[in-house]
């Protein structure tokens, strides 16, 4: 029998605590929050996405998950009620006795965490992990720093990520005839101010990531640093498809399926084909 207990202690082993950064931590977002409590909760079926929207709730029920495990957070920030579709996302994984686990920014940074999984998927060489700042006063990683497959410009590089990670559109800022040196892939929204100078800094030239704000892409243009997003949670899938089979191969009575994540929105070329 494995209980809820089992599985959080084994996922804050592999995404310890002190990795942590931005303050998006892992815990138990919905269901027993004592390790009492939580020794008593029996699962069976666990079903593992990337972001918990309305449609991988209503997948989890359907399939009778005792167990959804996240990257993105429910609830990002601490709300003293629930409204709109959180309330109706807390009341089915309640209704359906459905625990809710965020395994957040640590699974980022560690071995074989996002990073990793992206850089595989993309077949980067791998040179070293990229840091920042924790949130305990340590320095801890936010990604990877990588050489390019080959010799190539930008445009080969934004070809060759899209034809990777089969995407038909990426977002990229820069110059597309520049060279490709050192890039930085770091999965998912994290990329700030503090990464975007110390990118400077280690002469990292390219920034392979998820999402970024308007200010840090408008900095990091400035700052001639070429960007290439993939769109929300395109680059955190290859890390929670790999969380998949590890938990499998560590608890294999355990039944877990992993559900994709449609991406939000999709890029158009107005007048064409796309439209109509």
């Amino acid at each position: 029998m494995t209980t809820l207990r089992d599985i959080v202690k084994y996922l804050k082993d592999i995404a310890p605590q002190e990795f942590t950064f931005q303050g998006r931590e892992s815990r138990v977002e919905v269901g027993p929050q004592t390790e009492r409590d939580q020794v008593k909760t029996t699962i069976n079926r666990v079903t593992i996405a990337t972001y918990a929207s309305a449609k991988i709730v209503a997948t989890a029920s359907q399939s009778k998950a005792n167990l959804l495990v996240t990257h993105r957070p429910l609830f990002p920030f601490a709300v003293d009620r629930l409204t709109g579709l959180d309330l109706i996302r807390a009341r089915l994984l309640a209704k359906n006795y459905i625990s809710a686990y965020v395994i957040g920014s640590a699974w980022i940074g560690v071995e074989g965490g996002l990073s990793d999984s992206l850089v595989e998927s993309l077949d980067l060489s791998n040179v070293r992990e990229f840091m920042t700042y924790g949130d305990y006063d340590q320095l801890v990683p936010i990604g990877r720093e990588c050489e390019p497959p080959s010799a190539m410009n930008h445009s080969r590089l934004v070809n060759y990520v899209a034809e990777k990670l089969n995407i038909d559109t990426v977002l990229f800022a820069g110059d597309l005839d520049n060279d490709v040196g050192r890039i930085l892939v770091s999965p998912g929204f994290y990329i700030d101010m503090p990464e975007i100078l110390s990118a400077k800094q280690q002469d990292i030239g390219t920034i392979v990531t998820g999402e970024l704000s308007p200010e840090i892409r408008l900095l990091a243009k400035e700052e001639n640093l070429n960007t290439i997003e993939l769109g929300a949670f395109v680059s955190e899938e290859p890390g929670m498809k790999r969380l998949r089979h590890q938990l499998s191969l560590e608890i294999p009575e355990l039944n877990i399926e992993f559900v994709e994540s449609a991406p939000l929105a999709k890029a158009l070329r107005p007048y064409s084909e796309d439209m109509k």
